[in-house]
């Protein structure tokens, strides 16, 4: 996707759209990573004699899997996918339709895939937020209120903290009322993306013939 792609900002510009293609070239694979923390330690030295202590020193690690593979369009377009984490699987020629949702039409991120073949689909949450704005931070209320108490309190001693509580409480209001907006674009973006699977299933059925959208509809 393009990176001059504006953030949704409002639930009249969440757009959706589906492409249905090949899956090619599939790899699965683990990545691990090590980590390594130490504390404690030290101890004293003096004229020969004292005490020093070895620090702590722990060792974790962590894997995770990835899979990797390709999106073969049919009009010959391809895509590279990368799932970390799990969740979702494929096999060499499968067909897979990607989910895509941004604030421009027939364009998006690419949030949700769904695999024909197994009936399976992947839209974790944590993809919803990425054609959206940041998510808002109560620290500009917190950093505007101690700058103004630390201001206030060479000015007007009593004033300061007062002012200072009032900006506090109308940051965490505006905090509140941003947050409450980002929480119905988040559901908006889940709304398009299980319209898109739908009409993704819905499309596949049809493209394999009458049978197959007999077989659907008595299925259920």
């Amino acid at each position: 996707m393009s990176d001059d792609t504006p953030p949704i900002r409002s639930i009249e510009e969440v757009h959706g759209c589906y492409r249905t293609g090949t899956v090619r070239g599939v790899g699965n694979w683990s990545e691990t990573r090590v980590h390594a923390s130490s504390s404690g330690g030290g101890g004293y030295l003096h004229n020969g004699s004292g005490h020093v202590s070895a620090p702590t020193v722990s060792v974790s690690s962590t894997s995770t899997e990835v899979l990797r593979f390709f999106m073969e369009y049919d009009d010959e377009d391809e895509e590279e996918v990368t799932i970390k984490g799990g969740g979702f699987a494929v096999r060499e020629g499968q067909r897979v339709s990607v989910i895509r949702v941004s604030s421009r039409p027939n364009w998006g991120y690419n949030i949700a895939y769904y695999n024909h073949k197994t009936g399976t689909a992947y839209a974790p949450d944590y993809r919803l937020a990425w054609p959206l704005d940041k998510k808002p931070s109560r620290k500009p209320a917190l950093f505007a209120a101690i700058l103004i108490a630390t201001i206030g309190s060479f000015a007007l001693s009593f004033l300061g903290p007062v002012i200072a509580l009032g900006v506090f409480v109308w940051g965490l209001h505006a905090y509140g009322q941003k947050m409450r907006g980002y929480r119905e674009l988040t559901a908006a973006v889940r709304r398009k993306a299980d319209d898109m699977l739908a009409e993704a299933k819905a499309g596949h059925a049809r493209s394999r013939g009458p049978a197959a959208i007999e077989e659907v509809s008595v299925g259920g």
